[in-house]
């Protein structure tokens, strides 16, 4: 699927305030029926354009302290430390990046403790890197499962300033 129509659009933007809300309602505030709002919901779950998930908050498991931490590496050993990196559960979200680190990891802990533990005896342990720097993050705002497409996001600040009378 590569052009989205406006419905398609709407029923994203509903479905990513409540993914549980019902075909029915969706089909109510758009005013459609609830046998096409059905289809394209199975269409967009088809295509891949959505993913039906369950989003963790980790400070409901004690996980309160989140870093982010940049690993520099030694040259060839980037596919190895991917494949390690990418077992540790306290990893979140890990992506290859350009700059002054190779390799961009967020994380989540129970302490500081935790943290100094992860990075000393896991992190600086695997073969290839040589260096981290870790960034404390002491409040998220927005987790990467709230982001939209930019015409969705677009469209949708444009509705909330007419609704607010802006």
């Amino acid at each position: 699927m590569s052009k989205f129509d406006s419905l398609d659009k709407s029923i994203i933007q509903y479905l990513q305030q409540d993914a549980r809300m019902p075909s029915a309602e969706i089909a109510r505030l758009l005013s459609v029926s609830q046998r096409t709002i059905n289809n394209r919901i199975k269409r967009l779950l088809e295509n891949g354009a959505i993913r039906p998930t369950a989003v963790v908050d980790p400070a409901a498991f004690g996980y309160t302290l989140a870093v982010d931490i940049f690993c520099e590496l030694q040259a060839g050993y980037e596919p190895e430390v991917i494949a390690v990196i990418s077992t540790l559960p306290e990893v979140a979200s890990m992506a290859v990046s350009t700059g002054d680190q190779d390799i961009t990891l967020m994380a989540f802990f129970k302490s500081s403790d935790a943290m100094h533990a992860f990075i000393t005896e896991k992190l600086h342990k695997i073969p290839g890197i040589q260096r981290t720097r870790t960034n404390l993050l002491p409040r998220i705002v927005k987790f990467s499962h709230q982001w939209v497409p930019a015409e969705l996001f677009v469209e949708n600040q444009a509705e909330n300033s007419i609704e607010r009378g802006d």
